[in-house]
């Protein structure tokens, strides 16, 4: 039986002198608010990576994004993939970019945020148990 797996393996987050929304996250409010917004993500990028999955069964590796949180929106911004530490290929990459564009951190804060953000993807292939041999 095959199954496929989503695991977000590594997030950081740092602040940028800001001057825009009302609120003021600390770096952990910050990792923590970012990281359960991109969680809620989760279930569209593991869609996408199965679909990919169905045309090369051995589709594996890591995407590494790193992106800008605007103070006054919210919104992420400059979304780009790291190449130098992605694995994954261009279908996966495109993806996880699309979905992370498009994410609004809400309320938005005095600071702005820069953060980096490690998706790694994996066909899990479990062997099923071989029958015992009948009794005699």
């Amino acid at each position: 039986m095959k199954t496929q797996s989503l695991l977000i393996s590594t997030f950081a987050v740092s602040l940028l002198a800001g001057c825009g929304g009302a609120v003021t996250r600390t770096e952990a409010q910050w990792t923590e608010d970012t990281y359960k917004l991109l969680e809620t993500q989760t279930e569209a990028i593991q869609k996408c990576y199965n679909a990919e999955l169905k045309k090369n069964p051995q589709l594996a590796g890591t995407v590494v994004v790193e992106f800008h949180v605007d103070n006054k929106t919210g919104r992420f911004k400059r979304v780009k993939v790291d190449k130098k530490k992605t694995t994954a290929g261009d279908p996966v990459r495109k993806c996880v970019t699309s979905v992370v564009q498009d994410m609004k951190l809400s309320p938005g804060d005095v600071n702005d945020g820069q953060a980096s953000f490690t998706w790694e993807f994996k066909a899990n292939v479990t062997e099923e148990p071989a029958e015992a041999p009948p009794a005699s």
